[in-house]
């Protein structure tokens, strides 16, 4: 019997199951039986769903809820293990005010989407998204209007993967909030976002982070750390911030393969580090910055500081290192034209002196590989007495290109009684530099910096001299042709047509044209077998070595 009357009452549900009329498309307001998790559901200006917290009311942990376009209102918290799935880039409007959306299911996705119109009270943490779970993703999503991008608050693991983040564009920089912001969350990836005029990136108390891939650009701190032990910066592009990586009171760092280009702000420095210990920083590209390298009290105590095959080219400062800075080690980089090699910054003593520098290229060196080892036969001092003034007196900085500090560094090769304590010293200096890694290659828009220093890091690698002209020589190539002026042929990089040169009145060059080809260096020749620029030519020499003169092409 009890058998019998379970039979019926199932049949029973089963005809009203399907007799049941169906609700219409596009109704938020069905809560008729579900399919099992896993299950998509569709939101669309059409239909079924057309809103998403609809479709999340209805959703159970591993469904995907599939947006397809439209506009939808926010605020959107997230709190179930669903994944959100934009197509068509649908947007997410919060009309300024809060957070827009906030993902806070362990394992929660959220993909696709643009989100906007976030408020903006900075102590309110407003933000475009909040990730506050475990091993949450946040990818490939848009944010405009927003003060914060992502907010990562106490949420391990999480995963921050190829968002284009921008913020309120009305306010200035400082009043910005944070593209990034890592909050006590461990083990964090950052991976492929693209970051431009917010505030900054910022790591703190959060260990093992992993940022990779990233562009920050036109920010503040392109990345600032604290607190955050075993950190890997790799192969990341910041170009034009105030400061590009800065770490603080961070343990086992590690940064390599970086492009850090153009950090101008007061600082300015490309690489700085405070009270670190254990870094390593190897195979980075810094450009252009007021600094390369900023060092202060680090490696801090028993540690290790180690900078290898990195390219410090044509900034004011390659390093700057207070002088509590004492450890680090400086081995295999190219120092590439920078205004000032090494500074000595504060009270206290040389710094320099007890820093270990070994095999570096320096292109101030001026001296000689005889056995053709790839070092030079004599060290190389960094012991120039205007810069030992500049480095106490920062302001005399704007004087470095005038008369009176040639005068003073004459004074100082003239005078022995003069002539400055060496800052640092390295015994066996490299004479070839670095080549210029892929990753930090010129992009096709216009991009002058990073050519020359491709240029030049390249013409150097050929084993051979570089010719530096100066005078009234016509110089064309193929991206900057000038009215007027011939065409170089095809397969020529550089044309140089009636260069002449005169020191008062002596004569140095007189209508000299040539041409290089892709891979050649050019190299002067002049009659003791040393390669010679036209600045080195002497008066006194010149009528027995202007009929010996020879053009030298190599080829790597």
């Amino acid at each position: 019997m009890v058998v019998i009357l379970h039979a019926l009452a199932h049949a029973l549900a089963l005809a009203l199951a399907l007799f049941t009329p169906a609700p219409a498309l596009g109704s938020d307001a069905y809560t008729g039986p579900r399919a099992a998790a896993g299950n998509r559901l569709v939101v669309s200006p059409a239909g079924p769903y057309t809103s998403i917290h609809a479709a999340l009311a209805n959703a159970r942990d591993g469904d995907t809820i599939e947006v397809r376009g439209g506009s939808y209102r926010g605020p959107l918290v997230i709190d179930k293990v669903v994944t959100l799935h934009g197509v068509g880039w649908p947007v997410i409007d919060n009309g300024g005010q809060g957070t827009v959306v906030t993902l806070a299911s362990p394992g929660a996705t959220l993909r696709g989407f643009e989100v906007r119109g976030s408020g903006v009270e900075p102590d309110q943490d407003h933000a475009g998204i909040t990730l506050t779970a475990p091993r949450v993703v946040a990818e490939g999503n848009r944010l405009r209007d927003v003060l914060f991008g992502i907010y990562v608050a106490n949420a391990p693991n999480a995963v921050v993967r190829g968002n284009d983040i921008t913020s309120k564009p009305e306010y200035e920089q400082g009043r910005k909030g944070d593209g990034i912001r890592l909050w006590y969350s461990p083990n964090a990836l950052v991976e492929g976002n693209t970051v431009h005029e917010t505030r900054d990136v910022v790591i703190w108390y959060s260990e093992g982070v992993v940022l990779r891939q990233n562009s920050i650009e036109r920010g503040r701190y392109g990345v600032h750390l604290m607190y955050c032990n075993r950190a890997r910066i790799e192969r990341n592009r910041l170009l034009d911030n105030s400061v590009g990586i800065f770490t603080m009171y961070s343990d086992d760092t590690i940064v390599r393969e970086n492009l850090i280009r153009g950090q101008r702000g007061p600082s300015g420095y490309a690489l700085g580090f405070k009270d670190s210990v254990n870094v390593d920083v190897h195979d980075n590209v810094l450009v252009d910055n007021r600094a390369g390298v900023f060092l202060d009290n680090t490696p801090f105590g028993q540690g290790y500081a180690r900078f290898e095959r990195n390219a410090l080219a044509f900034n004011d400062v390659g390093v700057i290192l207070l002088t509590n800075a004492r450890g680090n080690t400086f081995a295999r980089n190219t120092f590439w034209e920078n205004v000032e090699q090494v500074s000595i910054q504060g009270q206290g003593g040389a710094a320099a002196s007890v820093n270990t520098w070994q095999g570096n290229y320096w292109s101030d060196y001026t001296g000689f590989d005889a056995d053709n080892d790839g070092h030079g036969e004599v060290p190389y001092h960094s012991e120039r007495l205007f810069e030992n003034m500049t480095d106490r007196v920062p302001s005399l900085r704007a004087l470095i290109y005038s008369p009176a500090a040639q005068a003073v560094e004459f004074a100082a090769a003239t005078f022995p009684v003069m002539r400055p304590q060496p800052k640092m010293t390295d015994a066996a200096p490299s004479t070839h530099p670095m080549l210029l890694p892929d990753f930090a290659a010129p992009q096709q828009r216009n991009n002058a910096g990073m050519a020359a220093v491709a240029a030049a890091l390249l013409a150097g690698s050929g084993l051979c001299a570089t010719l530096a002209v100066i005078g009234e020589g016509r110089l064309t190539n193929r991206q900057n042709d000038a009215p007027g002026r011939a065409v170089v042929g095809q397969g020529v990089m550089l044309q140089v047509e009636q260069l002449t040169k005169q020191y008062g009145k002596t004569e140095v060059l007189r209508r000299v044209s040539f041409e290089a080809a892709r891979g050649e260096a050019l190299a002067l020749w002049g009659p003791n077998g040393a390669g010679k620029t036209p600045t080195e030519l002497s008066s006194s020499r010149l009528r027995s070595m202007r009929a010996r003169l020879q053009y030298i092409r190599c080829t790597p």
